[in-house]
Protein backbone atom coordinates (compact mmCIF):
# COMPACT_ATOMS: atom_id res chain seq x y z
CA UNK A 1 0.00 0.00 0.00
CA UNK A 2 0.81 3.85 -0.64
CA UNK A 3 -0.12 6.54 1.34
CA UNK A 4 0.03 9.74 0.18
CA UNK A 5 -0.56 12.88 1.45
CA UNK A 6 -0.20 16.77 2.09
CA UNK A 7 1.81 18.71 4.48
CA UNK A 8 0.97 22.56 4.66
CA UNK A 9 2.72 24.76 6.64
CA UNK A 10 0.95 27.08 9.16
CA UNK A 11 3.69 29.00 10.43
CA UNK A 12 7.59 29.15 9.09
CA UNK A 13 9.71 26.24 9.54
CA UNK A 14 13.13 25.27 9.49
CA UNK A 15 14.55 22.06 8.17
CA UNK A 16 18.12 22.45 10.12
CA UNK A 17 21.61 22.09 8.28
CA UNK A 18 24.77 23.81 9.92
CA UNK A 19 25.76 26.56 8.36
CA UNK A 20 28.31 26.99 5.11
CA UNK A 21 31.41 29.04 4.42
CA UNK A 22 30.39 31.63 2.56
CA UNK A 23 26.87 32.59 4.24
CA UNK A 24 26.61 34.33 7.44
CA UNK A 25 23.95 31.89 8.89
CA UNK A 26 24.52 29.46 11.74
CA UNK A 27 21.52 26.90 10.42
CA UNK A 28 20.39 27.23 6.66
CA UNK A 29 17.72 25.43 4.79
CA UNK A 30 18.05 21.72 3.18
CA UNK A 31 17.74 21.97 -0.21
CA UNK A 32 17.06 18.99 -2.91
CA UNK A 33 18.60 18.56 -6.60
CA UNK A 34 16.34 21.40 -7.77
CA UNK A 35 17.15 23.77 -5.32
CA UNK A 36 14.05 23.55 -3.26
CA UNK A 37 13.36 23.10 0.35
CA UNK A 38 12.71 20.18 2.06
CA UNK A 39 12.66 17.84 5.26
CA UNK A 40 13.81 14.41 5.33
CA UNK A 41 12.08 11.41 6.08
CA UNK A 42 14.04 10.12 8.88
CA UNK A 43 12.21 13.71 10.37
CA UNK A 44 9.04 12.77 9.87
CA UNK A 45 9.42 9.02 10.55
CA UNK A 46 10.52 9.61 14.14
CA UNK A 47 7.98 11.97 14.70
CA UNK A 48 5.14 9.26 13.16
CA UNK A 49 6.41 7.22 15.33
CA UNK A 50 6.26 9.06 18.54
CA UNK A 51 2.42 9.62 17.60
CA UNK A 52 1.75 5.83 17.22
CA UNK A 53 3.39 4.75 20.15
CA UNK A 54 1.70 7.85 22.23
CA UNK A 55 -2.12 7.01 20.83
CA UNK A 56 -1.10 3.02 21.17
CA UNK A 57 -0.76 3.65 24.91
CA UNK A 58 -3.38 6.92 25.48
CA UNK A 59 -6.09 4.90 23.74
CA UNK A 60 -4.92 1.07 25.04
CA UNK A 61 -4.41 0.38 21.09
CA UNK A 62 -2.19 -2.68 20.36
CA UNK A 63 -1.14 -1.47 17.33
CA UNK A 64 2.18 -3.42 15.63
CA UNK A 65 4.61 -0.65 16.13
CA UNK A 66 7.85 -3.07 15.98
CA UNK A 67 6.52 -4.73 12.67
CA UNK A 68 6.28 -1.28 10.71
CA UNK A 69 8.51 0.92 12.25
CA UNK A 70 11.47 -1.82 12.46
CA UNK A 71 13.78 -1.95 15.50
CA UNK A 72 17.29 -0.71 14.74
CA UNK A 73 19.96 -3.66 13.94
CA UNK A 74 16.76 -5.95 14.39
CA UNK A 75 14.10 -5.97 12.88
CA UNK A 76 13.63 -4.44 9.45
CA UNK A 77 11.30 -1.30 8.82
CA UNK A 78 8.21 -2.39 7.35
CA UNK A 79 7.52 0.46 5.87
CA UNK A 80 9.51 3.44 4.25
CA UNK A 81 8.79 7.27 3.83
CA UNK A 82 9.65 9.59 0.98
CA UNK A 83 11.70 13.16 2.04
CA UNK A 84 8.57 15.37 2.07
CA UNK A 85 9.08 17.58 -1.39
CA UNK A 86 7.84 20.91 -2.92
CA UNK A 87 6.59 20.61 -6.97
CA UNK A 88 8.80 21.84 -8.82
CA UNK A 89 6.68 22.65 -11.70
CA UNK A 90 4.81 24.84 -8.94
CA UNK A 91 7.88 26.43 -6.53
CA UNK A 92 10.60 26.36 -9.15
CA UNK A 93 10.75 29.26 -10.51
CA UNK A 94 9.99 31.25 -7.33
CA UNK A 95 12.52 29.43 -5.02
CA UNK A 96 14.42 32.43 -4.34
CA UNK A 97 11.46 33.72 -2.69
CA UNK A 98 10.94 30.65 -0.38
CA UNK A 99 13.15 31.70 2.38
CA UNK A 100 14.07 34.29 4.48
CA UNK A 101 16.03 34.38 8.21
CA UNK A 102 16.06 35.65 11.40
CA UNK A 103 18.28 36.08 14.74
CA UNK A 104 17.59 34.24 18.10
CA UNK A 105 18.97 34.22 21.57
CA UNK A 106 19.31 31.46 23.98
CA UNK A 107 17.90 31.98 27.66
CA UNK A 108 20.08 31.07 30.85
CA UNK A 109 17.64 28.60 32.67
CA UNK A 110 19.34 29.08 36.18
CA UNK A 111 19.64 33.24 35.67
CA UNK A 112 16.48 33.75 33.31
CA UNK A 113 19.23 36.39 31.11
CA UNK A 114 20.41 35.38 27.61
CA UNK A 115 23.24 33.05 28.01
CA UNK A 116 26.59 34.75 26.82
CA UNK A 117 27.84 34.21 23.21
CA UNK A 118 24.20 32.67 22.35
CA UNK A 119 23.08 35.07 19.74
CA UNK A 120 22.74 32.77 16.42
CA UNK A 121 21.01 32.92 12.91
CA UNK A 122 19.01 30.93 11.34
CA UNK A 123 17.14 30.51 7.54
CA UNK A 124 13.64 29.09 7.70
CA UNK A 125 10.79 28.55 5.11
CA UNK A 126 7.65 30.36 4.61
CA UNK A 127 4.32 29.67 5.72
CA UNK A 128 1.74 28.67 3.26
CA UNK A 129 3.74 26.33 1.38
CA UNK A 130 2.68 22.75 0.27
CA UNK A 131 5.06 19.51 0.19
CA UNK A 132 4.00 16.20 -0.06
CA UNK A 133 5.18 12.81 0.41
CA UNK A 134 4.35 9.20 0.40
CA UNK A 135 4.26 6.17 3.07
CA UNK A 136 5.21 2.55 1.44
CA UNK A 137 3.96 -0.48 3.41
CA UNK A 138 5.35 -3.74 2.90
CA UNK A 139 3.17 -5.58 5.12
CA UNK A 140 -0.99 -5.67 4.97
CA UNK A 141 -2.48 -2.72 7.00
CA UNK A 142 -5.88 -2.93 7.15
CA UNK A 143 -9.36 -2.42 8.72
CA UNK A 144 -9.03 -0.11 12.36
CA UNK A 145 -5.15 -0.41 11.89
CA UNK A 146 -5.01 1.40 8.65
CA UNK A 147 -7.74 4.33 10.25
CA UNK A 148 -6.00 3.82 13.54
CA UNK A 149 -2.60 4.98 11.14
CA UNK A 150 -4.07 7.86 9.08
CA UNK A 151 -5.26 9.40 12.13
CA UNK A 152 -2.05 9.32 13.92
CA UNK A 153 -0.20 10.94 10.83
CA UNK A 154 -3.07 13.67 10.69
CA UNK A 155 -2.27 14.92 13.83
CA UNK A 156 1.46 15.39 13.83
CA UNK A 157 1.27 19.29 14.56
CA UNK A 158 4.90 20.38 13.76
CA UNK A 159 7.97 19.64 11.75
CA UNK A 160 11.40 20.44 11.20
CA UNK A 161 13.65 22.58 13.94
CA UNK A 162 12.83 24.76 16.65
CA UNK A 163 9.41 23.83 17.12
CA UNK A 164 9.51 25.02 21.24
CA UNK A 165 10.32 28.20 19.65
CA UNK A 166 6.77 28.12 17.45
CA UNK A 167 8.08 27.00 14.10
CA UNK A 168 7.15 24.00 12.08
CA UNK A 169 3.57 24.18 12.51
CA UNK A 170 1.79 21.97 10.16
CA UNK A 171 -1.61 20.58 8.53
CA UNK A 172 -1.26 16.69 7.28
CA UNK A 173 -3.85 15.73 4.98
CA UNK A 174 -3.94 11.91 3.92
CA UNK A 175 -4.89 12.76 -0.32
CA UNK A 176 -4.87 8.99 -1.06
CA UNK A 177 -4.16 5.12 -0.38
CA UNK A 178 -3.19 2.92 -3.07
CA UNK A 179 -3.53 -0.51 -2.95
CA UNK A 180 -0.36 -2.92 -4.69
CA UNK A 181 -1.20 -5.84 -6.54
CA UNK A 182 -1.13 -8.92 -4.33
CA UNK A 183 1.57 -11.20 -6.01
CA UNK A 184 2.55 -13.54 -3.47
CA UNK A 185 0.63 -16.60 -5.01
CA UNK A 186 2.22 -15.67 -8.15
CA UNK A 187 5.42 -18.26 -8.74
CA UNK A 188 8.79 -16.99 -11.03
CA UNK A 189 11.27 -19.50 -12.64
CA UNK A 190 14.49 -19.21 -11.52
CA UNK A 191 16.30 -21.21 -14.13
CA UNK A 192 16.51 -20.57 -17.70
CA UNK A 193 19.05 -18.13 -16.88
CA UNK A 194 20.30 -15.38 -19.68
CA UNK A 195 22.48 -12.37 -19.47
CA UNK A 196 20.87 -9.07 -19.29
CA UNK A 197 22.53 -5.76 -19.23
CA UNK A 198 20.83 -3.74 -16.64
CA UNK A 199 19.99 0.54 -15.62
CA UNK A 200 19.35 1.64 -12.54
CA UNK A 201 18.26 5.54 -12.57
CA UNK A 202 17.45 6.79 -9.38
CA UNK A 203 14.74 9.05 -8.11
CA UNK A 204 15.94 9.83 -4.61
CA UNK A 205 19.43 10.35 -3.50
CA UNK A 206 21.61 7.73 -2.46
CA UNK A 207 23.76 6.25 0.88
CA UNK A 208 26.33 3.44 -0.75
CA UNK A 209 28.50 2.93 2.09
CA UNK A 210 32.24 2.78 1.44
CA UNK A 211 33.34 3.38 5.11
CA UNK A 212 31.52 3.46 8.61
CA UNK A 213 34.32 4.09 10.73
CA UNK A 214 32.19 4.93 14.61
CA UNK A 215 29.05 6.79 13.66
CA UNK A 216 30.53 8.59 10.35
CA UNK A 217 29.65 6.62 7.16
CA UNK A 218 31.27 7.83 3.56
CA UNK A 219 29.63 7.03 0.35
CA UNK A 220 30.65 5.08 -3.09
CA UNK A 221 30.26 6.41 -5.90
CA UNK A 222 28.89 3.04 -7.83
CA UNK A 223 26.64 1.02 -7.17
CA UNK A 224 28.22 -2.46 -5.60
CA UNK A 225 27.02 -5.27 -7.45
CA UNK A 226 26.08 -7.15 -3.92
CA UNK A 227 24.17 -4.16 -2.50
CA UNK A 228 21.68 -4.91 -6.21
CA UNK A 229 21.55 -8.29 -5.73
CA UNK A 230 20.30 -7.81 -2.17
CA UNK A 231 17.54 -5.61 -3.06
CA UNK A 232 16.27 -7.81 -6.01
CA UNK A 233 16.36 -11.03 -3.54
CA UNK A 234 14.60 -9.42 -0.99
CA UNK A 235 12.01 -7.40 -3.92
CA UNK A 236 11.40 -11.35 -4.94
CA UNK A 237 11.04 -13.06 -1.22
CA UNK A 238 8.77 -10.38 -0.12
CA UNK A 239 6.41 -10.01 -3.04
CA UNK A 240 6.68 -13.55 -5.32
CA UNK A 241 6.14 -17.01 -4.63
CA UNK A 242 9.88 -17.49 -5.84
CA UNK A 243 12.70 -20.65 -4.66
CA UNK A 244 14.89 -18.60 -2.72
CA UNK A 245 17.77 -20.80 -2.33
CA UNK A 246 17.67 -21.75 -6.37
CA UNK A 247 17.55 -17.89 -6.58
CA UNK A 248 20.74 -16.92 -4.01
CA UNK A 249 22.88 -19.72 -6.14
CA UNK A 250 22.40 -18.07 -9.83
CA UNK A 251 21.53 -14.19 -9.39
CA UNK A 252 25.03 -12.71 -10.71
CA UNK A 253 24.90 -9.28 -10.61
CA UNK A 254 27.65 -6.95 -11.65
CA UNK A 255 28.90 -3.50 -10.02
CA UNK A 256 26.62 -0.96 -11.66
CA UNK A 257 29.21 1.99 -12.89
CA UNK A 258 27.67 5.51 -14.45
CA UNK A 259 26.95 5.63 -17.85
CA UNK A 260 29.26 6.21 -19.86
CA UNK A 261 32.21 5.47 -17.06
CA UNK A 262 34.44 2.55 -16.78
CA UNK A 263 36.90 1.75 -14.44
CA UNK A 264 40.64 3.13 -15.49
CA UNK A 265 43.76 1.04 -14.54
CA UNK A 266 46.18 1.70 -11.24
CA UNK A 267 48.85 1.94 -13.52
CA UNK A 268 47.86 5.00 -15.17
CA UNK A 269 48.80 8.56 -13.70
CA UNK A 270 48.33 11.80 -13.73
CA UNK A 271 50.37 15.34 -13.19
CA UNK A 272 50.08 17.11 -10.56
CA UNK A 273 49.50 20.02 -12.17
CA UNK A 274 48.67 21.80 -15.64
CA UNK A 275 51.96 21.41 -17.82
CA UNK A 276 51.08 21.11 -21.12
CA UNK A 277 48.43 23.86 -23.16
CA UNK A 278 46.91 24.66 -19.58
CA UNK A 279 46.36 20.82 -18.82
CA UNK A 280 47.18 18.01 -17.17
CA UNK A 281 48.83 15.22 -18.77
CA UNK A 282 47.93 11.50 -18.23
CA UNK A 283 50.88 8.39 -18.80
CA UNK A 284 50.18 4.65 -18.25
CA UNK A 285 53.46 3.44 -16.47
CA UNK A 286 52.85 0.21 -17.26
CA UNK A 287 54.43 0.93 -21.03
CA UNK A 288 58.20 0.77 -21.60
CA UNK A 289 58.01 4.49 -23.12
CA UNK A 290 56.80 6.37 -20.22
CA UNK A 291 59.34 4.58 -17.45
CA UNK A 292 60.49 7.96 -17.02
CA UNK A 293 58.36 11.17 -15.36
CA UNK A 294 58.81 13.75 -18.17
CA UNK A 295 56.88 15.27 -20.85
CA UNK A 296 58.80 16.89 -23.77
CA UNK A 297 62.23 16.22 -22.06
CA UNK A 298 61.10 18.05 -18.93
CA UNK A 299 60.34 16.36 -14.99
CA UNK A 300 57.00 16.11 -14.20
CA UNK A 301 55.35 14.79 -10.75
CA UNK A 302 52.90 12.33 -11.65
CA UNK A 303 50.54 10.78 -8.99
CA UNK A 304 47.63 8.99 -8.97
CA UNK A 305 44.29 9.34 -9.70
CA UNK A 306 42.34 8.43 -6.50
CA UNK A 307 38.92 7.45 -8.29
CA UNK A 308 39.63 4.30 -10.96
CA UNK A 309 36.59 5.03 -12.41
CA UNK A 310 36.88 7.64 -15.60
CA UNK A 311 34.87 8.82 -18.65
CA UNK A 312 35.96 8.21 -22.00
CA UNK A 313 38.34 10.87 -22.09
CA UNK A 314 39.59 9.38 -18.51
CA UNK A 315 38.49 12.40 -16.80
CA UNK A 316 37.97 11.41 -13.45
CA UNK A 317 34.07 10.84 -12.23
CA UNK A 318 33.02 14.04 -10.01
CA UNK A 319 30.52 13.70 -7.97
CA UNK A 320 27.74 15.63 -5.94
CA UNK A 321 27.51 15.11 -2.56
CA UNK A 322 26.50 16.24 0.64
CA UNK A 323 26.42 15.64 4.74
CA UNK A 324 23.69 14.97 6.71
CA UNK A 325 23.66 15.28 10.62
CA UNK A 326 21.21 13.24 12.48
CA UNK A 327 21.12 12.46 16.41
CA UNK A 328 18.97 9.77 18.17
CA UNK A 329 15.79 10.50 20.60
CA UNK A 330 15.46 9.17 24.01
CA UNK A 331 12.12 8.25 23.90
CA UNK A 332 11.98 8.15 27.60
CA UNK A 333 13.59 11.63 27.76
CA UNK A 334 12.15 13.10 24.26
CA UNK A 335 16.04 14.48 24.45
CA UNK A 336 19.00 13.17 22.46
CA UNK A 337 21.12 9.87 23.33
CA UNK A 338 24.99 10.72 24.32
CA UNK A 339 27.36 9.78 21.63
CA UNK A 340 24.10 9.17 19.00
CA UNK A 341 25.55 11.76 16.67
CA UNK A 342 25.45 10.47 13.03
CA UNK A 343 27.07 11.80 10.33
CA UNK A 344 26.33 10.53 6.83
CA UNK A 345 27.64 11.19 3.36
CA UNK A 346 24.75 11.42 0.69
CA UNK A 347 24.99 11.03 -2.74
CA UNK A 348 23.11 12.83 -4.77
CA UNK A 349 22.72 10.66 -7.70
CA UNK A 350 19.33 11.82 -8.34
CA UNK A 351 18.42 11.67 -12.37
CA UNK A 352 21.96 10.14 -12.70
CA UNK A 353 21.97 6.38 -14.53
CA UNK A 354 23.76 3.45 -13.47
CA UNK A 355 24.84 0.31 -15.99
CA UNK A 356 25.75 -3.17 -15.28
CA UNK A 357 25.52 -6.74 -16.04
CA UNK A 358 22.80 -9.36 -15.05
CA UNK A 359 22.17 -12.89 -14.67
CA UNK A 360 18.41 -14.29 -14.42
CA UNK A 361 15.35 -16.02 -15.37
CA UNK A 362 13.77 -14.44 -18.61
CA UNK A 363 10.36 -14.63 -16.32
CA UNK A 364 11.87 -12.58 -13.80
CA UNK A 365 13.14 -9.70 -16.01
CA UNK A 366 9.91 -9.20 -17.79
CA UNK A 367 8.07 -9.25 -14.24
CA UNK A 368 10.47 -6.78 -12.09
CA UNK A 369 11.22 -4.25 -15.14
CA UNK A 370 10.35 -0.98 -15.05
CA UNK A 371 9.78 -1.40 -11.57
CA UNK A 372 11.14 0.69 -7.83
CA UNK A 373 13.91 -1.12 -6.03
CA UNK A 374 15.64 0.12 -3.18
CA UNK A 375 19.25 0.65 -2.59
CA UNK A 376 22.07 1.04 -0.05
CA UNK A 377 21.92 2.36 3.83
CA UNK A 378 18.63 4.46 5.05
CA UNK A 379 16.00 3.08 2.40
CA UNK A 380 13.17 3.54 5.33
CA UNK A 381 14.28 7.06 5.90
CA UNK A 382 13.90 8.18 1.83
CA UNK A 383 17.05 7.23 0.08
CA UNK A 384 17.66 4.72 -2.69
CA UNK A 385 14.58 4.65 -4.57
CA UNK A 386 15.90 3.87 -8.35
CA UNK A 387 13.97 2.43 -11.30
CA UNK A 388 15.18 -0.69 -12.93
CA UNK A 389 15.44 -1.83 -16.73
CA UNK A 390 16.61 -4.71 -18.61
CA UNK A 391 17.75 -5.32 -22.37
CA UNK A 392 19.70 -7.96 -23.94
CA UNK A 393 23.71 -7.62 -23.62
CA UNK A 394 26.02 -6.59 -25.96
CA UNK A 395 28.61 -5.81 -23.66
CA UNK A 396 31.56 -8.46 -24.71
CA UNK A 397 35.06 -8.66 -23.45
CA UNK A 398 37.53 -8.40 -26.48
CA UNK A 399 38.96 -12.28 -27.06
CA UNK A 400 42.31 -13.72 -25.17
CA UNK A 401 44.25 -14.67 -28.47
CA UNK A 402 47.65 -14.60 -29.26
CA UNK A 403 46.96 -11.33 -31.28
CA UNK A 404 45.65 -9.61 -28.11
CA UNK A 405 48.52 -10.38 -26.04
CA UNK A 406 51.29 -8.90 -28.38
CA UNK A 407 50.14 -5.99 -28.90
CA UNK A 408 50.28 -5.28 -25.21
CA UNK A 409 53.50 -7.04 -24.46
CA UNK A 410 55.08 -5.27 -27.24
CA UNK A 411 54.02 -1.94 -25.50
CA UNK A 412 55.67 -3.39 -21.88
CA UNK A 413 59.02 -4.64 -23.44
CA UNK A 414 60.44 -6.54 -25.48
CA UNK A 415 63.12 -8.35 -23.41
CA UNK A 416 59.65 -11.02 -22.39
CA UNK A 417 56.66 -11.99 -23.01
CA UNK A 418 54.22 -10.33 -20.93
CA UNK A 419 50.33 -10.20 -20.09
CA UNK A 420 48.04 -8.66 -17.42
CA UNK A 421 45.35 -9.40 -15.28
CA UNK A 422 43.12 -6.07 -14.93
CA UNK A 423 40.87 -5.80 -12.20
CA UNK A 424 37.38 -4.44 -13.12
CA UNK A 425 35.74 -4.87 -9.85
CA UNK A 426 37.35 -5.36 -6.32
CA UNK A 427 38.19 -9.14 -5.93
CA UNK A 428 38.12 -10.53 -2.70
CA UNK A 429 41.14 -12.75 -1.97
CA UNK A 430 40.86 -16.01 -0.12
CA UNK A 431 43.62 -15.90 2.16
CA UNK A 432 44.78 -13.06 4.66
CA UNK A 433 48.61 -13.01 4.30
CA UNK A 434 49.24 -10.39 1.46
CA UNK A 435 53.53 -10.68 1.05
CA UNK A 436 53.70 -11.42 -2.27
CA UNK A 437 50.62 -11.69 -3.86
CA UNK A 438 51.27 -12.03 -7.06
CA UNK A 439 52.99 -15.39 -6.64
CA UNK A 440 49.68 -16.29 -4.53
CA UNK A 441 47.29 -15.08 -7.15
CA UNK A 442 49.46 -17.24 -9.46
CA UNK A 443 49.45 -20.23 -8.18
CA UNK A 444 45.59 -19.90 -7.13
CA UNK A 445 45.10 -19.91 -11.16
CA UNK A 446 47.43 -23.08 -11.87
CA UNK A 447 49.81 -20.71 -13.63
CA UNK A 448 53.14 -21.74 -12.18
CA UNK A 449 54.95 -22.04 -15.51
CA UNK A 450 54.53 -17.62 -15.71
CA UNK A 451 56.75 -15.12 -13.56
CA UNK A 452 55.23 -12.68 -11.70
CA UNK A 453 56.68 -8.97 -12.30
CA UNK A 454 55.76 -6.97 -9.14
CA UNK A 455 57.83 -4.06 -10.75
CA UNK A 456 55.30 -4.01 -13.20
CA UNK A 457 52.15 -4.25 -11.22
CA UNK A 458 50.01 -1.50 -9.73
CA UNK A 459 47.95 -2.94 -6.55
CA UNK A 460 45.89 -1.53 -3.63
CA UNK A 461 44.47 -3.65 -0.97
CA UNK A 462 41.42 -2.71 0.93
CA UNK A 463 38.92 -4.25 3.43
CA UNK A 464 35.49 -5.60 2.57
CA UNK A 465 32.40 -6.42 4.35
CA UNK A 466 28.74 -6.93 3.80
CA UNK A 467 25.65 -7.95 5.08
CA UNK A 468 22.99 -11.21 4.10
CA UNK A 469 20.07 -9.65 3.43
CA UNK A 470 17.98 -12.36 4.43
CA UNK A 471 19.20 -13.81 7.24
CA UNK A 472 20.07 -9.91 8.61
CA UNK A 473 23.73 -10.37 9.43
CA UNK A 474 26.70 -8.93 8.67
CA UNK A 475 29.40 -10.90 6.56
CA UNK A 476 32.97 -11.42 7.75
CA UNK A 477 35.33 -8.44 6.99
CA UNK A 478 38.16 -10.13 4.09
CA UNK A 479 40.98 -8.35 1.88
CA UNK A 480 40.81 -7.67 -1.22
CA UNK A 481 42.64 -6.32 -4.62
CA UNK A 482 40.82 -2.85 -5.48
CA UNK A 483 39.19 -2.27 -9.15
CA UNK A 484 41.65 -0.79 -11.42
CA UNK A 485 44.63 -3.29 -10.03
CA UNK A 486 47.20 -4.31 -12.38
CA UNK A 487 48.82 -7.81 -11.83
CA UNK A 488 51.71 -7.96 -14.54
CA UNK A 489 53.25 -11.35 -16.06
CA UNK A 490 55.79 -12.55 -18.37
CA UNK A 491 56.28 -15.79 -20.05
CA UNK A 492 58.78 -17.37 -22.78
CA UNK A 493 55.83 -17.98 -25.08
CA UNK A 494 52.28 -17.50 -25.74
CA UNK A 495 51.30 -21.04 -26.03
CA UNK A 496 47.83 -22.49 -26.62
CA UNK A 497 47.57 -24.32 -23.52
CA UNK A 498 48.25 -20.21 -21.64
CA UNK A 499 45.93 -18.91 -23.71
CA UNK A 500 43.37 -21.29 -23.23
CA UNK A 501 44.01 -20.77 -19.39
CA UNK A 502 43.89 -17.47 -19.69
CA UNK A 503 40.48 -17.37 -21.84
CA UNK A 504 38.67 -19.32 -18.63
CA UNK A 505 39.99 -16.83 -16.04
CA UNK A 506 38.70 -13.88 -18.04
CA UNK A 507 35.08 -15.64 -18.59
CA UNK A 508 34.86 -16.98 -15.32
CA UNK A 509 36.53 -13.92 -13.30
CA UNK A 510 38.65 -14.97 -10.05
CA UNK A 511 37.90 -15.36 -6.18
CA UNK A 512 34.61 -15.59 -4.00
CA UNK A 513 31.38 -13.60 -3.93
CA UNK A 514 31.69 -13.69 -8.19
CA UNK A 515 27.97 -13.63 -8.35
CA UNK A 516 27.87 -10.17 -6.17
CA UNK A 517 30.46 -8.67 -8.85
CA UNK A 518 33.62 -9.28 -7.76
CA UNK A 519 36.47 -10.75 -9.34
CA UNK A 520 35.51 -9.77 -12.72
CA UNK A 521 38.57 -9.38 -14.85
CA UNK A 522 40.21 -8.96 -18.36
CA UNK A 523 43.71 -10.15 -19.52
CA UNK A 524 45.50 -7.46 -21.27
CA UNK A 525 43.07 -4.83 -21.46
CA UNK A 526 43.53 -2.63 -24.59
CA UNK A 527 42.61 0.99 -22.31
CA UNK A 528 46.07 0.03 -21.23
CA UNK A 529 46.51 1.78 -24.97
CA UNK A 530 43.74 3.98 -25.55
CA UNK A 531 45.16 6.79 -22.47
CA UNK A 532 44.02 10.18 -23.15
Amino acid sequence: MIIKYSAVLQTPAMTGKDGVIGKDLDIITKLDNNGLPYFSASTIKGILKEKVSLFSTALNFNFPINKYFGVEGEIESGMRLSPLTMDSKKYLEYKEFLTDDRSGIRIDKASKTTAEGSLFSYEFIRSELEFTGEIEIFYPLEGENLKFFKACLERIEAIGGLKSRGLGKVKIKVLECIENKNNSHKTLNTSNLKEYSYTLKPLENLILKNQEIGNEITTNNYIHGGTLRGAIISLLDREFNVDTEALIKNLKVSQGLPKDHFVASASILQSKYPVKNGKVVRINKLLAKNSEDKVDGKEVKFERYGSPIVNKNFEKLVLNKQSEINIAIDSKTKTSEEGMLFNKEIFLAKDMEFSGKIVLSEEIVKTISNRYIYIGKNKSKGFGKCLITFEPTNLKKEKVDSSKLQRLSREIGTDKKYFTIDFNSDMILPFMDTESIGNKIKALLGLESVIWEESKSFINLISIGGYNQLNKIRKSTEFAIAKGGVLTFSTTEFTNDLIQKLSSIQEKGIGSRKNEGFGDVEISSKTHLEVK
